[in-house]
């Protein structure tokens, strides 16, 4: 057996990991009275206005839903989190593989919920053994079922909870990251394991929540979660001080928070990367030094400087910087017209060529933009726009298109859930055939190692490999951009998560 990490207190230890949070301070301000004048500091009430209802408070009944994912964070707690960055530990105090199917958590003796239920290791794993079984739910599996595909068995054996996987599974702590415990009760009804309670919840309208455990100086006592639909209406409430926290907001808000001296707007890329896929599996792009001429010809920077608002990051190859084991040291392909020019003069091309540039109606003007870059070069590029994505990928399928602009996301936030499915040679979404018996030997050594320090360094060989073969031009990931009260101090976690308890006030 290997310790791969344990908690150097009753509860918290951390294994480094990288994430980018940007928060940019504020300038202006409007007329209305906040609500948070009206509350002491002891008894403030935290406002968020949101896009749309949670599901369910239930564990089992979702699977990837950022409200839900918001509301259950306050209701539960979890074995592993991700905090400033790291890997940090909640109920969990030590790791352990035993061997590649088999893991073992050993919990931190002595928890319980604020209401005095034990948090034992045989409650935590009956949490887990509802969550695998197939026929809950008056004979409807367990939604959650999908999150955990590769788990076989979850026991309680002594201090430890244990983890019996069908096969390897190196991202499985990532998971847990993210997974709230409930504890499960005789009749099979869940029960809230951590800092907060609901008091009420008026579906499809607001959802009160109300703390239950001490919590520092700054700390709300209170949470309203406010269901407003419109991104407009949801910019308007936090910039008058009717909120003071604002998610999902539309295109322009960074812009607008920038000049209020109310609010300020907090920044995180997403886990979503942008890019033009290739058709690699005929000339010109099955030669590396083709696709790697086209990076080098264009300006990626440029292109996000001048169409993205500012509300966009440059990324080296198909890792987000909030993604686990994104790696800062590979640095993006350069903008280098002349060497772009020697490498197509080398490749066969000293004149460059033509081909067809597809892009959703939705990426027009990046499409553009690349045109004109790569007529620098002297590669044409003719774009064409479709005005979905569903008939574009049909007759990309059919081997009928050169190259077009793409995005691939990556909820699980593991590298695996990046790579793998675009360009390894067995990827489900890797449409342009991109094969390389290297990467997949790179990829396929990388899964095998399953200590997270080992398994991250695999990955960062990885990323230095993919810039140097460059499958595809890669290009970038959007922020998402959240409205801040400017008197609180509050950003998403370093795994995207958005923790509002976390949330403290300055004064």
């Amino acid at each position: 057996m290997r310790t791969l990490f344990r908690a150097p207190g009753p509860r918290r230890g951390s294994l480094a990991l990288l994430a980018l949070v940007w928060c940019v301070a504020a300038l202006s301000a409007s007329a209305e009275e906040p609500v948070a004048a009206q509350t002491t500091a002891r008894e403030r009430e935290l406002v968020v206005v949101v896009p749309e209802d949670a599901i369910s408070f239930d564990p089992a009944r979702f699977v990837r839903h950022q409200v839900t994912e918001i509301l259950q964070r306050l209701l539960y707690r979890r074995l592993l989190t991700r905090e400033g960055g790291a890997f940090g530990f909640d109920l969990a105090r030590a790791i352990e593989m035993v061997d590649e199917r088999t893991w073992r958590i050993e919990i931190a003796p002595g928890q319980a919920t604020a209401e005095g239920r034990a948090l034992s290791p045989q409650a935590i794993a009956r949490h887990f053994q509802r969550l695998l079984q197939d026929p809950a739910f008056d004979g409807s599996p367990s939604a959650a079922r999908g999150r955990f595909e590769h788990v076989a068995s979850v026991s309680a054996e002594g201090e430890s909870v244990v983890f019996r996987l069908h096969r390897p599974w190196p991202g499985l702590l990532a998971a847990l990251t993210r997974e709230p415990v409930a504890l499960v009760g005789p009749a099979g009804e869940v029960i809230a394991t951590g800092a907060f309670r609901i008091e009420r919840w008026d579906p499809g309208n607001r959802i009160l929540l109300k703390r239950v455990v001490p919590a520092g100086e700054g700390a709300p006592a209170r949470i309203r979660i406010d269901v407003v639909a419109s991104a407009q209406e949801r910019l308007r409430r936090v910039l008058s001080g009717q909120a003071h926290i604002a998610i999902g907001l539309p295109a322009g808000a960074l812009a607008k928070l920038s000049t209020s001296n109310r609010t300020k707007p907090v920044v995180v890329a997403q886990a979503r990367v942008h890019f033009v896929e290739f058709d690699v599996t005929r000339p010109p792009f099955d030669d590396a030094r083709v696709r790697r001429a086209l990076n080098l010809a264009v300006d990626m920077q440029a292109l996000v400087d001048g169409l993205m608002d500012d509300e966009a990051v440059r990324v080296a190859t198909l890792l987000s910087p909030v993604t686990l084991g994104f790696d800062p040291q590979v640095p993006p392909i350069g903008y280098d017209p002349l060497l772009a020019k020697e490498l197509l003069a080398a490749a066969g091309y000293p004149a460059g060529f033509d081909f067809e540039l597809d892009a959703p109606a939705t990426k027009w003007r990046e499409a553009e933009a690349i045109r004109e870059m790569l007529a620098r070069v002297g590669v044409n590029a003719v774009v064409r726009i479709w005005s979905d994505w569903a008939r574009l990928k049909e007759q990309i399928l059919l081997g009928n298109r050169q190259a077009w602009l793409g995005e691939w996301g990556n909820s699980s936030l593991d590298p695996a859930g990046s790579i793998w499915p675009k360009l390894h040679s067995k990827g489900e979404a890797n449409y342009g055939g991109y094969r390389d018996d290297a990467l997949d030997g790179l990829l396929e050594e990388a899964e095998t190692r399953l200590p997270p320090d080992e398994r991250l360094a695999a990955y960062a060989t990885v990323q230095r490999y993919l810039r140097q073969q460059a499958p595809m031009l890669f290009g970038y990931a959007l922020y998402e951009v959240y409205g801040v009260d400017s008197r609180l101090d509050w950003a998403p976690a370093a795994d995207g998560a958005l923790d509002l308890g976390a949330a403290r006030w300055r004064e």
